[in-house]
């Protein structure tokens, strides 16, 4: 299966903090990836540095055999076209309408959309938010008048629109309740293989984890330290990614507990 993206000795630190250090990564056409990690351990610098939304200090980024890197800007900005983005929150335009945020990603993905007739372009933004089953009258409303479930379908409809074939999803289900985390799970799912898209969702949750990957990755300490089936992560054999995705609070993954003394007479 050949190699959509392909990342080798990605370095990223902020100071004297390092977030990224050294990874390398493959993920095949048409796979759904996961990458698991714990709050800062860099998923989000990851997922920015191949969108070009950060500059890594050191590797490569390889999108379809091209390193985006070392490409002009002219070219970076094409290829980064193949790109659907879903961040944490949604990140819509508060000042525009659900339908015009819809249209500022199909017009993005897609610029022949502009010589379009408005009538045209008002049925794809509507067809696109039935797909994440929001109606029409949906559009007319403000992000600020949604519901934070509403603002993520939202989200994905401009994240699908135009059809790129590379789908990113920024913690999905983030501050959602359980029952309509399965519904972004499960829309996801179906965007994506409706697309016949390659996937990368970042997330620490594990339902999320093995309804939406095909294949899986855990980030730790600056590096990919496992890669498999999204199938195989409750019984991966590896000691970080076992403590992890069950949640032990003893191994490998240090964690601030028992509280401190002070802490414990403090309160």
């Amino acid at each position: 299966m050949p190699i959509r993206i392909r990342i080798r000795g990605l370095k990223k630190s902020f100071g004297k903090h390092v977030v990224l250090n050294g990874v390398d990564l493959d993920v095949p056409d048409g796979a759904s990836l996961v990458i698991l990690g714990g709050s800062g351990t860099g998923k989000s610098v990851l997922l920015r540095c191949i969108l070009g939304l950060i500059l890594p200090d050191e590797g490569t980024i390889e999108i379809d055999g091209e390193n985006v890197l070392t490409a002009t800007p002219e070219r970076r900005s094409e290829i980064l076209k193949k790109i659907g983005m879903l961040f944490q929150n949604a990140a819509l335009f508060d000042s525009m309408s659900v339908l015009d945020n819809v249209l500022f990603g199909l017009r993005a993905k897609a610029p022949e959309t502009w010589n379009q007739p408005h009538q045209q372009q008002t049925a794809e933004a509507t067809n696109l938010l039935a797909q994440v089953g929001l109606g029409a009258a949906v559009g007319g409303l403000m992000p600020a008048e949604l519901s934070g479930g509403m603002q993520k379908r939202v989200g994905l409809a401009r994240s699908i629109a135009g059809r790129p074939p590379i789908q990113f999803f920024d913690e999905p289900t983030t501050g959602l309740d359980p029952i309509m985390s399965a519904v972004i799970n499960r829309l996801i799912v179906d965007c994506v293989k409706r697309l016949g898209a390659t996937a990368i969702t970042i997330t620490h949750d594990m339902t999320s984890a093995q309804t939406i990957g095909t294949i899986a990755a855990m980030l730790y300490e600056g590096k990919i330290i496992w890669h498999g089936k999204a199938s195989d992560l409750m019984h991966s054999g590896n000691a970080v990614v076992n403590q992890f995705v069950h949640g032990w609070l003893e191994g490998p993954i240090k964690i601030a507990y028992p509280l401190p003394e002070a802490s414990q007479q403090a309160g």
